[in-house]
């Protein structure tokens, strides 16, 4: 069963050339109220399977396959959306938090360039690794579910989707969400996608 909440956050969304020239122009343009989406799923109704690999912000090479056993929260973001930098303090306090339980973070940072994204965490002192933009193939990887910006999904130990928040993420939500998928017994692989 799928469990969808609606809330009123904000997201960013538009093409990948309009939304960072308006940004930089501070038109505000381009700018669409999300629809704030929590959508929790069932153990027994998870089918998308999801590992993210690319290249961090420092160049180093990342595929979260390679945390498979443990819970992985995935977060979109840029630097010239508004929403991205309004959750970033919860989303470093969040990992803060689980970090010694069996949970990792990790960014994807949207249309920036390398040095742009690590002034962006040196900024919100995010101390969980980013991928850089790679001209949209990590946002393959994610099979549609990362469609707005911000976007935070929640992978379960097998590296299938248990939950996502579509829009601006804060702490609570997201700290109920990752409690929820670590208080699960590890679930085999299978999931499908």
């Amino acid at each position: 069963m799928v469990l969808a909440l609606a809330l009123g956050a904000s997201s960013c969304s538009g093409g990948p050339d309009s939304i960072a020239a308006q940004a930089k122009q501070g038109s505000g343009k381009g700018y669409v109220a999300g629809d704030g989406t929590i959508e929790q799923i069932a153990v027994g109704h998870r089918t998308t399977e999801i590992a993210v690999s690319g290249t961090t912000l420092d160049g180093t090479a990342l595929d979260t396959a390679r945390w498979r056993g443990k819970v992985v929260v995935v977060n979109t973001w840029g630097s010239w959306c508004p929403p991205c930098n309004a959750e970033a303090p919860d989303l470093q306090r969040t990992w803060t938090s689980f970090q010694d339980s069996g949970v990792e973070f990790l960014g994807v940072d949207l249309r920036d360039s390398p040095e742009t994204g690590l002034a962006f965490q040196r900024k919100f002192a995010l101390t969980y690794p980013s991928l850089r933009w790679d001209g949209g193939g990590v946002l393959l990887q994610m099979k549609g579910k990362a469609t707005a910006t911000p976007t935070t999904l929640v992978l379960d130990r097998s590296g299938r989707l248990a939950g996502r928040i579509s829009g601006r993420a804060d702490a609570s939500t997201l700290r109920g969400l990752v409690e929820d998928v670590l208080a699960e017994d590890a679930a085999p692989s299978g999931g499908t996608s």
